[in-house]
Order: C-alpha cells, then sequence, then structure tokens
C-alpha cells in the first residue's frame, strides 16, 4: 500500500505542477496588462499640400483650412435665462435684421425673422440647432469672445484653393466620400493615395479614467511642388479668355512647356471653375482638364509631323519641289486645297507657308504608310504621355491601320485622325530639342517629411535626327515670316510655327460647320525656351486661324 500510495501521490504532485505552470504561463507570461478596449477611433492625417515655386518661395495651390459650424443648445439657453442676449449676439452673423434704435429691444420693433429666431432659441425640449455652416476664422473668433452659455463649435477641415479658377483644372478639388476627403480632377485625384497621409489610431480602455489613448500618429500626406510658372499661368489664362471672346468661340486650350525638358510652364483651359465653388457648376464637363482629356482632328499644324518624317528619310529637302495642281483624286476621293487654290510648282518650304493639303498628301505618299504611322507612334500620337494629371486619353490614329491610301492621304494634313493638345505641343517641342522627345511632366518636387524628391526631365526617344529637326525649324519660322503664321511675329526675336484650322467631325460621319483654330510654335526659334499650343474651338468670328 506504501508504494501505491507514494506512486498515486507522485502522480497528483506531477499533474498539480503542470497545472499551476500552465497557469503561470497563462496569467503572468501571456497576460495582456491593458484592459480591455471599449471605444476606438481613427485620428484623420492632414492631407499633404499643393504648391508653385515662385523665386525661392513657395506659394499655396491647395491647402488644408479648418472651418466652424455654429451650433447652439436652446434647453442650456433657455435654462440660463439668457435667450434674448444670444439672440442679440447671433443674429448678425446669421443675417437676421433686428431693427433696434434703442439701447434695449422692445417688442415692437422686433422684426419677424428676429422673433422666429427668439422662439427657436426657447425650445427647452431641444439640445441641438446647427445655426450655420463655414464660419470664417475671424468670426468663429469674435463669437468664442462673446463666452455665451448653449453655444458650440464643430471644427471642420476644408480643402482651399487660393488661386481659385487660375489653377482649377490643374488642382482639380477634394469632396467628402465615406467621411474622408477624396480628389476628384487633376492632381488632386492623380495623387490622391499619396496626398491623403496614413491616419492615425486612438483607443479608449475600460478603466477609471474614460479617456483615449494615442496608439499610433498619423502621418500627413506628402506635399507637392509644379513646374508651372505662376506668372506664364496667369498670362495664359487672361489671353485665353481674351481669345475666346474676340473670336465669339465656345472654349479653348493653352500649354507652354520647355523642350529641353518636358517641363510643364503653363496650361489653361476655358471656360475656368473655382474648386472653392465646385458644386455650383451647372455643367461636369467643366471640370475636365481638354488639355489631356479631349481629343481633337489637329488640321494643318500635322502637316510639320507629315514634313518632319520625310527630312528625317532625306526623301525630301526644303526645296524639293512639287507642282500643285490643286486636287488630287485617291481612292475615289478628290482633295482640293482650302478654296481650290492652284498653287503651282512650289518647294517644300512653300507647301508648309502656303498650307498645301496637295502638297502634304504628296509627301506623305513618298513616306508610305508604314513609315509615316511609324513617325506618328515616335512622336507620341496614339498613346498616354503619363503626365501626373488625371483622365488622359491616348487620341486615335486607327485609320493608319487600314490600307486604303485615303486615310493615309487625309492623316498627312491631321484629318482622320485624332491627337490631344499635350500630345502634338510635347511633339512641337520634339522638333525644337533636336529630334529628342522628353516626356511631359508637371511635378517638380514632391515632399515627404524631410525628404525631397526632386524629379529629373525624362528623354522618351529621339524621333528625328538633329539635322532634319534643324531644316524643319527653318521651315516653320518661314510660315512665321512669310506663310499664313505671320500673325505670331515678335519684333526682336524669331518664332517658329504653324497654324491650323480643323474641321469638327459629326458623330453619324461626316463633318459639321464648326471648326478649331490652332497654333503650334516654339521660340526663339534658335534656342528655344518654350513650345506653346493655342487651340480655340468653334471660332465665330473668323473662319481659318491664320486670319
Amino acid at each position: 500500500m506504501n508504494g501505491r500510495f507514494k506512486i498515486i501521490i507522485f502522480i497528483i504532485f506531477i499533474c498539480g505542477a503542470l497545472i499551476l505552470g500552465r497557469l503561470f504561463q497563462l496569467q503572468v507570461i501571456n497576460h495582456n496588462f491593458s484592459p480591455p478596449v471599449i471605444d476606438e477611433q481613427t485620428i484623420p492625417a492632414c492631407r499633404g499640400r499643393i504648391f508653385i515655386r515662385e523665386n525661392e518661395n513657395l506659394l499655396p495651390l491647395a491647402i488644408n483650412l479648418n472651418q466652424y459650424h455654429l451650433i447652439i443648445d436652446p434647453q442650456l439657453i433657455s435654462e440660463e435665462g439668457r435667450v434674448v442676449e444670444v439672440a442679440e449676439k447671433l443674429a448678425p452673423f446669421l443675417g437676421i435684421v433686428i431693427k433696434d434704435e434703442s439701447q434695449f429691444i422692445r417688442e415692437d420693433f422686433q422684426t419677424d425673422d428676429f422673433k422666429n429666431f427668439l422662439s427657436r432659441l426657447s425650445q427647452k425640449d431641444d439640445h441641438y440647432e446647427l445655426l450655420r455652416k463655414d464660419l470664417t476664422v475671424q468670426e468663429f473668433e469674435e463669437i468664442k469672445s462673446f463666452n455665451l452659455p448653449g453655444v458650440f463649435f464643430d471644427s471642420v477641415p476644408k480643402r482651399y484653393y487660393p488661386e481659385a479658377e487660375f489653377f482649377g483644372h490643374l488642382t482639380g478639388f477634394t469632396r467628402v466620400i465615406d467621411k474622408k476627403q477624396r480628389g476628384q480632377y487633376g492632381l488632386e485625384e492623380f495623387f490622391d493615395e499619396d496626398l491623403i497621409g496614413i491616419a492615425g489610431r486612438q483607443i479608449k480602455e475600460l478603466s477609471s479614467l474614460q479617456i483615449y489613448r494615442t496608439v499610433s500618429k498619423p502621418q500627413p500626406g506628402v506635399d507637392i511642388v509644379l513646374t508651372v510658372d505662376r506668372s506664364l499661368q496667369f498670362f495664359v489664362c487672361n489671353l485665353l479668355e481674351k481669345a475666346i471672346k474676340d473670336y465669339n468661340a465656345d472654349s479653348g486650350s493653352i500649354i507652354l512647356l520647355s523642350p529641353k525638358t518636358g517641363a510643364i510652364l503653363a496650361l489653361a483651359n476655358y471656360p475656368y471653375f473655382d474648386p472653392n465653388e465646385y458644386s455650383k457648376a451647372q455643367d461636369l464637363s467643366v471640370f475636365k482638364n481638354s488639355a489631356i482629356s479631349d481629343s481633337f482632328e489637329p488640321g494643318s499644324v500635322f502637316k510639320i509631323i507629315t514634313m518632319a518624317g520625310a527630312l528625317d528619310l532625306n526623301i525630301v529637302t526644303p526645296i524639293s519641289l512639287f507642282t500643285d495642281t490643286g486636287f488630287v483624286k485617291i481612292d475615289g476621293e478628290t482633295i482640293h486645297n482650302v478654296e481650290d487654290e492652284n498653287f503651282g510648282i512650289v518647294t517644300m518650304r512653300e507647301i508648309l507657308e502656303k498650307s498645301i493639303n496637295t502638297g502634304a498628301v504628296y509627301v506623305s505618299g513618298l513616306l508610305g504608310r508604314e513609315s509615316f504611322r511609324n513617325y506618328l507612334k515616335k512622336f507620341g500620337f496614339g498613346g498616354l504621355t503619363n503626365i501626373e494629371l488625371s483622365g488622359e486619353v491616348s487620341g486615335n490614329i486607327d485609320n493608319l491601320e487600314r490600307e486604303q491610301l485615303i486615310y493615309l492621304a487625309t492623316a498627312s494634313f491631321g484629318q482622320g485622325i485624332a491627337v490631344t493638345p499635350l500630345q502634338m505641343v510635347t511633339a512641337v517641342g520634339a522638333i525644337a530639342n533636336s529630334g529628342q522627345l522628353m516626356k511631359p511632366y508637371i511635378v517638380d518636387e514632391i515632399i515627404d517629411g524631410k525628404k525631397i524628391i526632386k524629379r529629373k526631365p525624362k528623354i522618351i526617344r529621339r524621333v528625328i535626327s538633329p539635322s532634319a529637326a534643324a531644316m524643319l525649324s527653318s521651315m516653320m519660322v518661314s510660315v512665321v515670316e512669310n506663310g499664313y503664321g505671320n500673325k505670331a511675329k515678335v519684333s526682336g526675336y524669331l518664332v517658329a510655327g504653324k497654324t491650323g484650322t480643323a474641321q469638327v467631325p459629326q458623330s453619324g460621319g461626316g463633318y459639321s460647320d464648326e471648326v478649331i483654330h490652332s497654333f503650334v510654335g516654339f521660340a526663339p526659334a534658335t534656342n528655344p525656351e518654350f513650345a506653346a499650343l493655342v487651340k480655340i474651338d468653334n471660332p465665330k468670328e473668323e473662319r481659318f486661324a491664320a486670319h
């Protein structure tokens, strides 16, 4: 019995030791000493800002402000017996006229609006009334200084755009979606995930102190600095608005970029919109950045692209001759020059100067469909530029996949294909940059805390040789000096350019009576600092862009 008893005692001891060990592990080693969490909240991150640089200073285009909503507790005001006093103090901020000429308000002098306001403040069973949204900081401080009972404020973050409509198509705007500010259009949408930051977290635990404890701090979004020149942006905005009014046009776009780097110096569309008041827009299409989101048939400005390929392959020179008869027949279709003009024997230079359709068709025929299509693709047509703005489209050069020669012929003078204004000015920038195509970009720096990421210019590819680019540049100078582009002359400078008037296609086929005027070019022609595109939609005062 003693032996069995000892074995039983030993087994009990071992089991007890195991149980105690497990309890020690659960209660001490693995024990969570924190009290249970009874509530959890996110701490919103501060949205990143958008700037432009002027000299050495950063000027804001999109920043964050706190706006305040005015809230009252009528029951508390009534209990304090200060209804009239509160009403008197708040009425001016609500646009309520009291009409009191004496020191004390008498019943006879109170307006109906003020009486209704008094009644609203006297509701003894009401704990919450929102009186007004979006108080300014000054109004908030003034009301706060009154120290009125039952008067409270709700702080609401709001995005503010100091330059308003002048940069609206670049910045876009934000609106609240699922209780979060989310970017819509422009930079706000393109960089939304980077701008929004990382939210923090705070918890409330079951303890005697019913307070929130921060578990992780919010991390603000990145700041963005643009390549845009503020003075140039204001200049092109005003110039574009004047042109739209002078030509009685529907809309338009202007782009300036550096051909050496691809940096966007200015980009404007008209009609404008103010991102601070986007909700007042009657037509949602006004938010669209037409410079990248709309494609158009470019018309005669595209003749320089046709000529670029032929010069690069040494098929023609600026003085090569062509005999114009005023028209050409292809695939049963007849292509005429504007106003059926017949120019006779002309050089390649004169084809651009006089904007001869049949001359462009002749040059494209020398190139051939495959070579012509390849040059268009090398210039970037039919593909995205991948600029840092939302809503970019790729245009359409699919007609050049068709074997019928008529599609090659019409494309040579910019008909039957579609390009975006940004694609067009980027291609012109390649001509100005000795034949090298640069990637267009609008963000110069990204600031992530103390880390500054500087964007560098990027060469996409060589499109044409330096010699071909130089010949084409001289021909474009002749267009401005001697041809239809003479309105682009600038005293003391050589300007290279080309005008274009394009018909607007109808959705069901054929062309409408509407036209698009455009100009592309660069200056100074010998050492270009900027390439430019001007596009005017449906001008009603002038039929042709050269006028």
